[in-house]
């Protein structure tokens, strides 16, 4: 009896005032269960009440939903009176609790359980209708229209992003397919709010779409104080934003949204799960360097998404399915205009380019298909037999290539003006169904088949990098003898042909990588050999523009004629040091230098194509890299140091010693200058004077700053920089096959546009006719185009093979060793065996 009375007590002390009601008015049924979980425990609390309440309900040892109709009961007897506040918050948390521990428990079949109950006999209620509509949206004044509330039921559900970050498929379905209608215009539903790391996908005003969201760059919004209103939530919108980005949640989603739809009969866009998750990473790359203390978090987000999205590649059982997953994505206008998105032959790559996705972009799916489209023809689909071709065929195919370049290009002008190969339709049956036996095309005599297959040359891409790779090595040879000069005269200021071709070759290149930057990567995503590009031929256009301007200031006296062009052709300062040590020839001169050896350096970019000397190219990039963090460290360490030294030396008095012997601390310019080279030659205390030098406490302080100094610099900073490039090169290492070809594939993809296929200084021509046609269309023509289809997409068939690789992920989780037998799983093995137990034998 006093075990009754004590239990009474405790269940008095509930922190819900609606499970304390059930419980009171139904003890008898309540008391022996309550009483045998209570047992597990070591004391009773309001917490373990509410606790082993949840626990009969999730349970329910007969089956037969009693403790649910209970709930219902009670509830229906408040509603009839109307529920106040306390009330209103009970329920409130009556519900999201169990839905919560169901969701704790792993009980997907209660959880199912408990949504039809509240679908089909709780929500019916009109006052329950009545609170689900105040819990979960609201209206605001003046407006007919509701808004969703996040701190209900529904949204942003503690049970719903529970079951994501479970990544439980079975539960995630469950809690998405609940939906009550509560009036003509809103349903209840589960859903999460990620609209803080994603606003592009629901406010229409910060959507970036198809383009750059125009922004005031004269705002400066810290100088003029332009405060937030409300600071974030990060790491509770992050919570939210881990929960979307679950492959359960969006294959979750795909089987929801695009149930019995028609997309390209109504020109919809459908959900796509891999076009999610490549969104994802893309968000959590960027939220990352925002938010750089929870860089970590976010870095579990782009893993986690880069898993998924190599797993439904891996669920492709063959290359087609695979070609088919390579062309969609419903998310590309985020990253590209339209123009670029029609020409790309496999949009998704792009997109795990941008987003540095190696794994998947190295798998062997995407490199099969990107080899064959290496070798391919644009036009008749021909394939190139060069994998199968030893060492001297490819040499000497290249050496062919190198002087039938002229005629290639000559033979592709006029297809050029009659639209280039993309508008050549006809021979590209075999790239649209390379299935289809077409019929043999009639053999051409020998001077025909010529001009075919050399107007045909640069359709292919292996092709039109050949083309380019001969174009630069043109260049280099134009530079050596730019620097050579050898066709000059001392006595006269001339014009070669290699002082013309220089610039215009320099423009050439640079018009494409200025295409490149633009096109591909908008300036969002980085790319260190299209900006190292862009600085080498800006740097040779300098100083070239530079010489010009210091001949025609330094050349421009009237002892040499009266216009300017006679004065030019008389002139006989033809030497760089003839117009004085600072002039701009001189300048022009000592960058064009710098211009010639970025130069060669770029040989590298074209390394990379070697699988042996590629790995080494990127290891290189990445050392570059530390070295330029670490430098930072070292230059403060040079400024302070050397201003230090340079103070103290200024009261020392260095006459009485030799010529040889002064301290080279006389200025600030000398002072830097002698720690840096210290770096490469350290430990010359003469450098600080002799010792005959009479004030010797300066000196020595002197002495001490340049020991600290070396101490710092030569050997810490610098083992430090050893020992990060040693990490680097073993994290190439690791992986070098997969860096090397998403290296290569960088290169192939620059290749593939079939609009742009002449070879500098020949795109020229090339930018020159695609800019009239640009501004013809622009100007004089209005096209329109579906919003949601893309040229070539197939959006019906590409959804069903989305629907098959999520039923066969789904298969392969269930069946990986990684669904180990957890403790939790055993224990809930335990109870369901007991449970069992009790019913047989009652």
């Amino acid at each position: 009896m006093s075990r009754k009375r004590k239990l009474g007590d405790e269940i008095k002390r509930s922190r819900n005032t609606i499970i304390k009601d059930v419980i009171e008015k139904n003890f008898e049924y309540f008391e022996q269960r309550i009483e045998g979980r209570l047992n597990r425990g070591h004391s009773f609390s309001g917490n373990q009440i509410d606790e082993a309440f949840f626990d009969i309900i999730i349970e329910d040892e007969n089956d037969d939903g009693y403790p649910l109709e209970l709930v219902k009961t009670e509830i229906a007897t408040n509603g009839k009176v109307g529920f106040d506040q306390v009330c209103s918050d009970a329920l409130l948390r009556l519900l999201a609790d169990l839905l919560l521990n169901c969701v704790e428990k792993e009980k997907s079949v209660s959880l199912k359980k408990v949504l039809d109950w509240l679908q089909f006999k709780l929500a019916p209620l009109t006052a329950v209708k009545q609170l689900l509509l105040h819990w979960d949206w609201v209206r605001p004044v003046g407006s007919n229209d509701y808004a969703p509330r996040w701190t209900g039921l529904t949204g942003d559900s503690p049970a719903m992003i529970r079951a994501c970050e479970k990544d439980d498929f079975g539960m995630v379905s469950s809690l998405m397919n609940f939906k009550f209608s509560l009036n003509d215009k809103i349903d209840d539903t589960f859903r999460i709010d990620d609209k803080e790391f994603k606003p592009c996908e629901h406010d229409e005003k910060e959507k970036w779409k198809n383009r750059q969201r125009l922004r005031n760059f004269f705002a400066f919004p810290l100088t003029r104080r332009k405060f937030l209103y409300e600071e974030n939530d990060i790491l509770h919108h992050y919570r939210s934003f881990y929960a979307v980005s679950k492959p359960s949640y969006m294959i979750a989603m795909a089987k929801k949204e695009n149930k019995n739809k028609k997309f390209e009969r109504y020109g919809l866009t459908p959900y796509d799960p891999i076009s999610e998750a490549f969104h994802n990473l893309h968000v959590a790359r960027v939220q990352s360097f925002r938010n750089v203390e929870y860089r970590n978090k976010f870095k579990i987000v782009k893993r986690e998404s880069k898993k998924f999205i190599v797993k439904m590649l891996d669920c492709c059982e063959n290359s087609e399915e695979a070609r088919l997953l390579l062309l969609h994505d419903y998310k590309i206008d985020h990253y590209f205009t339209d123009a670029l998105v029609d020409d790309m032959p496999y949009p998704r790559l792009e997109i795990a380019v941008a987003d540095r996705h190696e794994e998947f972009v190295g798998h062997d799916y995407c490199q099969q298909i990107l080899r064959q489209k290496w070798l391919q023809s644009d036009v008749t689909g021909d394939v190139i037999q060069w994998h199968s071709s030893t060492l001297y065929e490819k040499v000497f195919y290249y050496i062919s290539c190198i002087f039938l370049l002229p005629v290639h290009v000559l033979m592709y002008i006029p297809l050029l003006l009659m639209g280039g190969y993309t508008k050549n339709e006809e021979g590209s049956k075999r790239l649209q169904n390379p299935d289809e036996k077409l019929e043999e095309e009639t053999r051409l005599c020998c001077g025909l088949n010529f001009v075919k297959q050399s107007y045909l040359h640069l359709s292919f891409p292996i092709n039109r990098f050949i083309s380019q790779s001969i174009s630069h090595l043109m260049f280099l040879v134009i530079l050596v003898f730019n620097s050579e000069n050898p066709e000059d005269d001392d006595k006269k200021l001339d014009m070669d042909w290699y002082d013309f071709c220089t610039p215009v070759m320099s423009f050439g290149f640079l018009v494409t990588e200025l295409r490149e930057l633009v096109k591909r990567y908008k300036g969002k995503n980085f790319s260190f050999w299209n900006f190292f590009n862009i600085l080498l031929y800006l740097v040779l256009l300098g100083s070239k523009a530079t010489i010009v301007i210091g001949f025609v200031v330094g050349c421009n006296k009237p002892e040499w004629g009266k216009t300017l062009l006679e004065r030019m052709h008389n002139c006989t300062k033809e030497s760089p040091h003839e117009h004085g040590s600072y002039s701009p020839v001189v300048i022009g001169y000592s960058f064009f230098g710098i211009g010639i050896t970025m130069c060669f350096i770029r040989l590298m970019y074209f390394c990379q194509m070697n699988p042996t000397i590629g790995p080494i190219v990127i290891s290189i990039k990445r050392i570059i890299k530390d070295i330029i963090l670490v430098s930072v460290t070292h230059l403060i360490f040079l400024f302070s140091f050397g201003l230090g030294i340079f103070h103290v030396m200024q009261a020392t008095n260095d006459e009485k010693c030799g010529a040889d012997e002064k301290h080279s601390f006389n200025s600030i310019g000398e002072s830097m200058k002698a720690l840096f080279w210290n770096l490469f030659d350290p430990g010359k205390i003469e450098q600080l004077g002799c010792s005959a030098i009479p004030q010797r406490i300066p000196r020595y302080m002197g002495m001490f700053l340049f020991g600290m100094f070396l101490l710092f610099n030569v050997v810490i900073l610098m083992n430090a920089l050893i020992a990060i490039m040693n990490s680097t090169l073993n994290v190439v290492n690791m992986d070098k096959i997969k860096q090397w070809k998403f290296a290569r594939t960088t290169i192939w993809l620059r290749h593939f546009d079939p609009n742009y296929v002449l070879p500098c200084p020949f795109n020229l021509i090339e930018f020159l006719v695609f800019s009239v046609r640009y501004f013809y269309k622009k100007c004089l023509c209005s096209s329109k185009q579906q919003k949601n289809l893309r040229k070539g997409w197939k959006t019906d068939s590409y959804m069903l093979l989305v629907e098959k690789l999520s039923q066969r992920y789904l298969v392969r989780e269930e069946d990986s060793a990684a669904n180990d037998i957890t403790r939790e799983d055993i224990e809930n093995t335990k109870q369901d065996i007991i449970h069992a137990i009790r019913k047989i034998y009652g």
